[in-house]
């Protein structure tokens, strides 16, 4: 659980790292997912190849038909993957714990989630000056973040699952800025890809300062989708950021805030976690809380026929 100061700490600056969330051993069974999907190879390993072979790293820079946030080859990255190591992270109690209370609501709803891995060596893009590139990543298009920002907004989460140390592009965020979006957006449809960028901080009309989000592996960063924070540059370019990263806002709110439509593939990585998480993790997904008068011996039948190998005793008991 977080502690009331932790709780003030979110509400007053829109951020929070908390350390030693998760253990690094538990994490360790995802980072080597990580890897292996973003690179073909452990992170040590394309250090090595890229040694071996320079000429390489200019095609990994730019792969072709996919999207890059999982890595220079990966075939996956939205979350559920489909591979338990990843996916089950999402099912830690005191993570979720900690959702619900900065949330203000055990009534969760699940928006994304991403496999996000970086390599110094191939990282390319990131702001040349301090005060460029602050964004905020903004979802449903065509309108803005409303002014009730807890409501309203949702809480993006990364889980390191490496250090995120100063020298490998941990992420800078703005203190304070997340309450004052109604003051800071000019544009009030946003850019070309839905979000809203602001290219040099020291012409808003507030003065922030950035805070750079260093932490361990196990640390989680939790921040508002209405903060606005930026990439940096990899200062040892041998080194990696690998983290996982969520976005859950509350339910109540979900339709407003947008959950983006899932395809064919991701529906059938998704049917599979469903079937063996738990009544908890299925909530984030639009399924009602045990208990809900959606549990019926009829749709009880329809979900075992759906999902024969479900446990549905949680749903079963809360009838009884």
């Amino acid at each position: 659980m977080l502690t009331p100061e932790q709780c003030k700490s979110y509400q007053r600056d829109g951020y929070l790292l908390v350390p030693n969330l998760f253990s690094k051993e538990q994490l360790a069974p995802a980072l080597e997912v990580a890897e292996q999907n973003a690179y073909g190879k452990s992170h040590e390993e394309l250090n090595a190849e890229i040694d071996a072979h320079p000429e390489i790293a200019e095609t990994l820079i730019r792969p072709k038909g996919r999207r890059n946030m999982g890595g220079p080859r990966a075939e996956f990255h939205d979350i559920p993957t489909g591979i338990d190591a990843i996916d089950r992270t999402l099912e830690h109690e005191p993570f979720l714990d900690a959702l619900s209370q900065l949330l203000d609501t055990p009534d969760m709803h699940y928006h994304h989630g991403f496999v996000y891995t970086r390599s110094g060596r191939l990282d390319r893009g990131t702001p040349r000056e301090p005060w460029q590139g602050f964004h905020i990543d903004w979802a449903k298009p065509l309108l803005p973040p409303h002014p009730e920002w807890q409501r309203y907004g949702h809480i993006q989460a990364w889980v390191y699952l490496t250090d995120s140390d100063a020298d490998c592009a941990p992420v800078r965020v703005l203190p304070g800025a997340h309450s004052k979006m109604s003051e800071l957006i000019r544009d009030p449809l946003g850019t070309e890809h839905a979000s809203y960028r602001f290219d040099d901080i020291r012409e808003l009309p507030f003065k922030f300062e950035p805070v750079t989000a260093t932490g361990k592996t196990g640390t989680v960063l939790f921040y508002s989708s209405h903060m606005p924070h930026s990439a940096q540059a990899f200062a040892n370019p041998r080194k990696q950021r690998a983290v996982l990263f969520y976005a859950v806002g509350r339910r109540d709110t979900s339709t407003w805030t947008l959950t983006e439509k899932r395809d064919i593939q991701e529906r059938g990585r998704l049917r599979p976690f469903l079937t063996k998480t738990t009544a908890r993790v299925r909530s984030l997904f639009g399924w009602p809380n045990p208990g809900d008068d959606f549990y019926t011996p009829e749709t009880l039948h329809l979900i075992k026929n759906a999902y024969p190998e479900m446990d549905l005793s949680p749903y079963k008991e809360h009838r009884a």
